[in-house]
């Protein structure tokens, strides 16, 4: 089964799953898009020494399963960044934001999952910015990530408003059961005059193979 298909297969699952149409659509157009341009090779100036394709050819889980359900907070534990105590904490799980492991500590700040956002006084932004990252990354890989945006994360910054704690945002790869691919989607909007702190990190836990796109 060749690279297009085998997305295609769980793409259509996805699809099927799925009740917004808005994102609905703009996985069918980002989908697309991948159909077209496949994943990156060396002949891509932005991905000239950067060889990608061994790490598509085995099979990879895709959505939210029993595994995610074993994840403890006992397992982040190790994982925290220093000053911890004082941020506002974003955790992503195998690509999924997960509100259970995450904490909002600024008055500042509006944290809340994606899909929500589209649906409620949030949605014309949503709308307006979310898929526009392809103007400036015109490629597979980020076409194949807006494909499969779920249960990504939503960000939004007071206007003239300065939060006092920072943004830790942890991507959580749990591979102690399978090949993970995990394609976390955040959408951080900064109203105007408005500031805020930021800091992403990655880390896997288990030994299976894993992606992060």
């Amino acid at each position: 089964m060749n690279t297009i298909t085998y997305f295609k297969e769980r793409f259509e699952q996805l699809q099927a799953d799925s009740v917004d149409t808005h994102i609905k659509a703009m996985r069918d157009e980002a989908f697309n898009e991948f159909s077209q341009k496949g994943i990156p090779t060396v002949k891509y100036e932005e991905w000239k020494y950067t060889r990608i394709n061994d790490f598509f050819i085995k099979d990879y889980q895709f959505t939210t399963d029993l595994k995610e359900q074993s994840f403890a907070k006992e397992d982040l534990q190790h994982l925290k960044m220093p000053g911890h105590e004082n941020a506002n904490v974003i955790t992503f799980i195998n690509g999924h934001y997960h509100p259970e492991f995450s904490t909002l500590r600024s008055d500042e700040l509006e944290i809340m999952p994606l899909q929500e956002a589209a649906h409620n006084q949030f949605a014309p932004i949503v709308e307006k910015h979310l898929g526009h990252s392809a103007d400036y990354h015109r490629d597979g890989i980020n076409a194949l990530n807006t494909a499969f945006i779920q249960e990504g994360v939503f960000v939004h910054v007071l206007k003239g408003r300065t939060a006092k704690h920072p943004i830790y945002m942890y991507n959580i790869t749990d591979a102690r059961s399978g090949n993970i691919f995990a394609q976390p989607r955040a959408l951080v909007h900064v109203d105007e005059n408005a500031h805020v702190q930021m800091v992403e990190t990655f880390a896997t836990i288990g030994s299976d193979d894993s992606f992060t796109n």
